[in-house]
């Protein structure tokens, strides 16, 4: 019994970044209807710009900011350039385009850092704290206060703001959205940009997490992919429960299994989930939200 709780309570603080990993590939999902095959790599780009920002001896926390205004730019410029025109394509299309661009992301990462792994450490996070006989490690406790609190913020944001409900309803129906007044030019705009804001925002919390080299893309977009699918796209909440599945998926598959099949059960998973009910677990049907 301890060992489940303890492994419970992993899960519960992993669950909680992976809902911030796939917050920014949800809301180009679900706004822009597009699958960004490429989103592993911007997640890498925090990554790989808190490693290099901390590094050259920035202040971590400074770090997150600087990711957050880089991803907000760079997700506007790529709306601008690419994602407006991918509207236009079959879905198969747009799967080999971002595809693509993963690859070709990850090859320039890998040019200027090479493939060795790398990570980011912070000094007073290599430690735990303890409740009772259960063990509370310092760096995922951070990380998951952090995540839920920007989740909490895009919520209420989405929720209570005219750029929030504009966004969410052009989720729900783009053509009604665009008869009731709202500039869908914009609206794409701003969900492209938060969206990489998020990606970079919570790369920087992978590279304090695990290790990663410039080939990880693949596997995070897996990860992103499942969190949507199983919490369903339409509500920021779902995310989290999305998370927590994935997290408790891979922490029970890992121990009982083994940590090389983690990913093998999380494919598993996914498949059935997109055979049986591919509007998420916690999700609800499009004109049950609308």
């Amino acid at each position: 019994m301890e060992v489940i709780l303890q492994l419970l309570i992993n899960a519960f603080l992993l669950g909680g970044f992976y809902a911030l990993l796939a917050s920014g590939f949800s809301l180009i999902w679900g706004v822009l209807g597009l699958i960004n095959l490429a989103y592993g790599s911007f997640v890498l780009l925090g990554a790989y710009s808190a490693y290099f920002l901390h590094q050259k001896g920035f202040n971590f926390w400074l770090v997150l900011f600087i990711n957050l205004f880089l991803g907000f730019f760079l997700g506007l410029f790529l709306n601008r350039l690419l994602f407006l025109r991918l509207l236009r394509f079959e879905a198969l299309s747009v799967l080999l385009l971002t595809f693509g661009l993963d690859v070709l992301i990850s090859n320039l990462i890998n040019l200027f850092f090479k493939g060795d792994v790398r990570s980011v450490s912070l000094e007073g996070l290599g430690g735990s704290f303890f409740l009772g006989e259960y063990i509370l490690p310092k760096g995922r406790l951070l990380v998951f206060v952090l995540s839920v609190f920007f989740i909490l913020l895009l919520y209420l944001f989405l929720k209570h703001t005219k750029e929030g409900r504009a966004i969410r309803a052009v989720s729900m129906d783009r053509v009604g959205a665009q008869l009731c007044g709202i500039d869908l030019g914009r609206t794409y705009d701003l969900s492209s940009a938060l969206a990489h804001s998020l990606a970079m925002f919570s790369g920087a919390f992978y590279g304090l997490l695990q290790g990663f080299t410039p080939f990880d893309s693949g596997f995070i977009t897996l990860k992103v992919f499942f969190v949507c699918i199983a919490g369903g796209l339409g509500r920021v909440e779902a995310l989290l429960l999305g998370g927590f599945a994935l997290a408790v998926l891979e922490q029970f598959s890992g121990f009982y299994v083994g940590e090389g099949y983690k990913s093998a059960f999380a494919l598993l998973v996914l498949f059935l989930l997109l055979a049986f009910r591919p509007y998420g677990i916690f999700g609800v049907r499009l004109h049950e939200r609308a």
